[in-house]
């Protein structure tokens, strides 16, 4: 794979609280274009490995090279680098005295990265893909799971960012509400989005990741493409929590 082709690099990566070890090192990376999907047990560093690598968490040791630059080195500032990194909570943080379009302009306009009239038209143009153009000037309260969750998405991809990382999307939403989000997650993926995500749809991770990877007491178990991974496991441990969860 061409050098230029690599978006985010991480190695040795660990990260401990206190005597805790929540990753052990982690050996990755990511190109452009790739679905990765994460799975794992509760308390296996999923969640803290997706946190680190916008640096929401501080790695204990190891390094994280995001378009080359190594943003663990504490002279990056990490807001600039944010701004390239989308990231989409289980709670779905919508500021609740702001209409759904106004939460989607904030940041692009806070951040000088467009204009009020640019980003009102990008805002339209993302409430239309995400198939809400009629909730333009609703408040969150009004809004079912589903709808708010689509609406974060949106407001993370009005920053227009390289990579989107999806920390359990779906597990905060009732289950007839899991598709609407999916599908608009799938529709990114077939569109060329990066995409890191944690979760517990293994039917997705099979159909829309082109890799998959098993986190098991903080480090990557097991890493194959998603036929092999779900057919042919061979790491004990994954092959036990496939059997629970399939």
């Amino acid at each position: 794979m061409a050098e230029n082709n690599i978006l985010l690099s991480v190695k040795g990566l660990k990260k401990e609280f206190g005597d805790n070890y929540v990753l052990r090192g982690i050996d990755t990376v990511v190109n452009k274009g790739d679905v990765v999907a994460i799975i794992g047990p509760s308390g296996c560093g999923k969640s803290t490995f997706l946190r680190s690598v916008n640096m929401l968490e501080i790695p204990t040791e190891g390094t994280i090279l995001f378009k080359g630059e190594n943003i663990t080195d504490k002279s990056v500032n990490i807001n600039k680098v944010r701004e390239h990194i989308g990231m989409v909570f289980q709670q779905f943080n919508l500021f609740p005295n702001m209409t759904v379009k106004k939460n989607i302009m904030l940041a692009p306009v806070q951040l000088g990265r467009k204009s009020e009239a640019e980003a009102e038209k990008l805002a339209d143009e993302l409430l239309l893909r995400i198939g809400l153009p009629d909730k333009a000037d609703a408040y969150p309260e009004q809004l079912s799971g589903g709808q708010k969750q689509r609406v974060a998405i949106a407001r993370s991809l009005a920053m227009q960012p390289d990579i989107m990382l999806f920390d359990e999307p779906t597990s905060a939403l009732d289950p007839e509400m899991v598709g609407e989000v999916l599908n608009l997650m799938k529709e990114l993926a077939n569109n060329g989005m990066t995409m890191i995500i944690v979760t517990h749809e293994m039917g997705f991770a099979r159909e829309v990741a082109n890799r998959v990877m098993f986190f098991y007491e903080g480090v990557i178990a097991e890493e194959n493409n998603p036929k092999d991974f779900f057919d042919n496991p061979s790491n004990p441990r994954l092959k036990e929590f496939l059997s629970n969860v399939l």
